[in-house]
């Protein structure tokens, strides 16, 4: 069984605990979303599916033709996220409740430890070397071995940028099969670029979604991020043996030296345990270990196993290779 975070800290019996799971969740549309399976062990070996089981209508006597979904086996890995929060008992003597300064730093570690997650959700790259990280989306969808799975490029084929069209960003949600994308992820640029546009023409949208009014684009919500770059690069976009073939050639030269030439991506996602999934060999926990013998201080740790899985390709899509301060067009 697959529980988001917020569902995982109405069981928890434990109040620092219950309270660092909360603030990890609070505000954010993706790990408020996201669901988790608890695995055995330090990652999860699955079957993800690349295209669908075929089926036929047949007349009395024809022959029968075998046909499955393609599938390929990958393994997803949890890996070692935390920090440890200590308090000086010199402060804590002197400032007051010592309660109110762990609390200070366990928030901030707990922040921390968001930006961290949401970072590797994103750009992860463990299967590239990166072993510390797990295998964020980038790499997820573009690990096919015939190229980025579920992509719309946005680039010519001698490597120019294109202005975006929201035909592809239309095409991209197209993609995804098998239920509605839950969001579409972006960066603020490329929400303002693609809202100067809406803006013109009066094509802004909007929907109550959980209690909250927020922006749509095709009828999914729109989720920005600070985690999203607008200077992608060509072998993060599509991999190092895509990056220079014809069909995803793209120059990401930063023209005006303000770091927003490169590429942009945004992503179609569907959240639940077939489509885009966390997993963990370890929910959060908080170890409240005490007095230290190095230092005159009390430390507090808290550590997360995560892992990220994306079992079914065609459950989610991408836009890569965007100007994010470029133009939008219809």
């Amino acid at each position: 069984m697959a529980l988001t975070l917020v569902e995982a800290a109405k069981r928890s019996n434990d109040k620092l605990q219950k309270g660092v799971i909360e603030l990890l969740v609070k505000d954010d549309p993706i790990l408020s979303r996201l669901p988790f399976k608890d695995v055995t062990g330090n990652g999860l070996t699955y079957y993800e599916e690349t295209t669908l089981s075929p089926a036929n209508f047949y007349d009395p006597n024809d022959t029968w033709v075998e046909g499955t979904s393609t599938v390929t086996q990958f393994t997803a890995h949890t890996k070692i996220l935390g920090g440890d929060a200590d308090v000086d008992n010199y402060l804590a003597k002197t400032r007051g409740d010592q309660s109110d300064l762990m609390a200070e730093q366990v928030i901030a570690k707990t922040k921390a430890m968001k930006r961290a997650f949401l970072d590797a959700f994103y750009y992860g790259y463990f299967t590239g070397g990166n072993t510390k990280d797990f295998d964020g989306l980038q790499y997820l969808l573009r690990r096919s071995t015939s190229g980025s799975a579920n992509t719309i490029a946005v680039a010519t084929s001698s490597g120019t940028s294109l202005a975006l069209s929201l035909e592809r960003v239309e095409a991209a949600k197209d993609l995804n099969k098998g239920g509605d994308a839950d969001v579409v992820v972006m960066s603020k640029l490329m929400r303002r670029s693609i809202n100067k546009y809406l803006n013109g023409v009066g094509g802004i949208t909007k929907a109550d979604i959980q209690g909250k009014t927020v922006q749509t684009l095709f009828d999914v919500p729109i989720v920005v991020t600070d985690h999203l770059r607008n200077n992608e690069s060509a072998d993060v976009q599509y991999g190092s043996n895509e990056a220079s073939t014809a069909v995803y050639g793209h120059n990401y030269a930063d023209a005006d030296g303000d770091d927003d030439d490169g590429g942009t991506s945004m992503f179609f996602l569907r959240f639940a345990p077939e489509a885009c999934c966390g997993i963990q060999s370890l929910g959060i926990t908080t170890d409240r270990i005490g007095n230290l013998e190095t230092k005159d201080a009390k430390r507090t740790r808290i550590k997360w196993y995560p892992g990220l899985m994306l079992q079914s390709l065609i459950s989610c899509s991408k836009v890569t290779g965007i100007d994010a301060d470029g133009t939008v067009a219809a």
